[in-house]
Parts: C-alpha cells; sequence; structure tokens
C-alpha cells in the first residue's frame, strides 16, 4: 500500500457503526447456548404431521412413474396404427407420457393429501395414533375423492379406501390390530 493511499484512508474519521454501537449489559446474559429446536426432534419417531409430507411427495412421483409407463404403452400404440414420419411419432408418444403421468400425478398426490389430512385430524382429536386412524382415514379419502360422481361411486370409494387402508394396516402391524379387536370385544 503506497503512502498516498494510507493518507487517503486516515483521513476519515472513525466512525463507529449504529448498528455495532449498544451496550452488552442490555442482552440478556446466559451461560447456557441458546438453540431452537424443531417440534419432535428429541423424539426418535416423526409424527403424522411430518411423515405426511414424505407421503405426498413419494405418491406423487408414483403416480407420475405409472403414468408414464401406461403413457409409453398408449402412445406407442396409438403411432403404430398411423403411418407417419418418426418426429411425429416420437412427439406424440412423448406428450402422451407426459399427460399420463401428470393426470396420475395429481390424483395419487390429491388422494395423498386428503389422506394426510385426515389422519391429522384423527390423530389430533383422538389423541393418539393407532391403525383405527388409518383405517377411518382411508374410508374417508375415498368417500370424498368420490363425492362427486354420485352416491353409489362415493360408496365404492370409501369401500376401496377401507380395503386398501386395512390392507396396510393387517400387513404393518397384525399384532396391534388383535389388541384393539381384543379391547372393543
Amino acid at each position: 500500500m503506497d503512502e498516498a493511499n494510507r493518507r487517503m484512508l486516515n483521513s476519515f474519521p472513525n466512525v463507529p457503526s449504529p448498528y455495532l454501537n449498544y451496550d452488552p449489559q442490555l442482552l440478556p446474559q446466559s451461560s447456557q447456548p441458546e438453540y431452537i429446536f424443531l417440534e419432535g426432534a428429541g423424539s426418535k419417531q416423526r409424527g403424522r404431521f411430518e411423515l405426511s409430507f414424505t407421503e405426498i411427495g413419494t405418491s406423487c412421483l408414483v403416480g407420475a412413474t405409472l403414468g408414464g409407463i401406461r403413457g409409453i404403452y398408449s402412445g406407442i400404440k396409438m403411432t403404430s396404427m398411423e403411418n407417419q414420419t418418426s418426429t411425429y411419432n416420437r412427439t406424440q408418444i412423448l406428450n402422451s407420457v407426459f399427460k399420463n403421468g401428470a393426470r396420475l400425478a395429481n390424483t395419487f398426490g390429491t388422494i395423498s393429501v386428503y389422506y394426510s389430512i385426515f389422519g391429522i385430524i384423527l390423530e389430533k382429536t383422538r389423541g393418539c395414533e393407532d391403525e383405527l386412524n388409518t383405517i377411518v382415514a382411508g374410508t374417508s379419502t375415498g368417500l370424498l375423492y368420490k363425492s362427486t360422481s354420485g352416491l353409489k361411486r362415493c360408496g365404492i370409494g370409501g369401500l376401496a379406501g377401507f380395503c386398501l387402508a386395512a390392507a396396510f394396516s393387517l400387513i404393518t402391524s397384525k399384532d396391534k390390530l388383535k389388541e384393539i379387536g381384543r379391547n372393543v370385544f
């Protein structure tokens, strides 16, 4: 640094920053470190709300994958009947993949959001997380998802939700269901 630059820097007065000009006695003095922990961070098992984000994302990805596979099949089937150029066929297949993938991803995502909402509401109102919540949430999801299609389809949707939730509960926890059955009867 040359002499001219050093004189220029020394010519400015020492002006303290208004943001750093404070009395440290005004701040609370603590001997322990202060941290902010997430809700449930100390527990070894995540709650229903935390799990819902994973469920929703996974179901959207599964729906997009299944829809893409279905789109490839229907796109190839559709273009094989037409006598077009390869560029046109490729475009048609891609359109079919993206349309079917998006449609099934939206469907699976919507169903998963409904299921998560019902599960969270049941957990908060009942105060416990068990298989009964899973079965009621699955049944309610099926009923709500098909509620605009008429009473018959609404009942079929509720039955499908009940069957899927009951099968999931049977697979994941047979012992707990037996205990619930003994307590109810």
